[in-house]
């Protein structure tokens, strides 16, 4: 029976709603229209390209933990000329941080399927390259913690996929060989192709049906379809 290791942000927890509830309602709570910002799609938009940017330095480890989080919204805010506002970039970043952990949108058919994952015998758990502090709080908010054993944060094992020892380093703390494993998550580049690298098998979930040449052991476009996929 595979253990199986799943992402969470794009994977089961909906990072994107979650992402924009929180980023309306610090729009909202500080009053950047007033201070000239576009409209509130336009905000999001420039703070989604900047926070991507951001990641992808941060996952290369070109920047650090605290440097992101204050970096995504001062470039968030300079098509509007206000990125040297320290103080408004860092009201918002504190916002943001203690307000999107606590959504709980969930891909469709998430609870579904973990449940009947665990009651046909899978141990499941959390891979994933979030903060340790804000990673714990989606799990269990959301609703998602009864069907862990458990959470492994990059923060907590100091490497990020799709490094080779974040998945060593994951394997020693779960107590399973790589070909016991099947990991599931949304990054191909991260998930997907870091985990065939170690020998883990591998489920692509692809809710957009994004292009790829890549040779992977399955690919899903909803959660409900990995029940179908034979993981023993």
């Amino acid at each position: 029976m595979k253990v199986l290791f799943w992402d969470l942000d794009h994977t089961l927890w909906d990072f994107k709603k979650n992402s924009r509830e929180a980023l309306r309602e610090g729009y909202n709570e500080f009053d950047l229209a007033s201070y000239g910002v576009g409209d509130i799609e336009e905000y999001i938009e420039s703070y989604e390209k900047a926070n991507n940017w951001c990641w992808k330095e941060y996952r290369e480890g070109r920047m650090e933990k605290a440097e992101l989080r204050g970096k995504r919204f001062k470039m968030a805010m300079e098509p509007w000329g206000l990125g040297e506002n320290q103080d408004l970039g860092e009201k918002l970043g504190t916002h943001y941080v203690k307000t999107s952990p606590y959504k709980t949108n969930l891909f469709e058919g998430a609870e579904e399927v973990l449940s009947e994952l665990q009651n046909r015998g899978h141990k499941q758990v959390i891979l994933t390259n979030g903060f340790e502090e804000v990673q714990h709080i989606k799990v269990e908010k959301s609703g998602l913690l009864p069907y862990f054993d458990e959470v492994i944060t990059s923060d907590s094992i100091g490497y990020k996929k799709p490094h080779p020892m974040a998945f060593s380093l994951a394997l020693e703390r779960a107590g399973v060989r790589a070909d016991d494993v099947v990991m599931i998550g949304d990054n191909l580049e991260a998930d997907v192709l870091g985990a065939k690298a170690q020998g883990l098998g591998q489920i692509f979930f692809n809710p957009n049906s994004i292009p790829h040449q890549e040779e992977i052991d399955y690919e899903a476009r909803t959660l409900r379809e990995i029940l179908d996929i034979e993981l023993h």
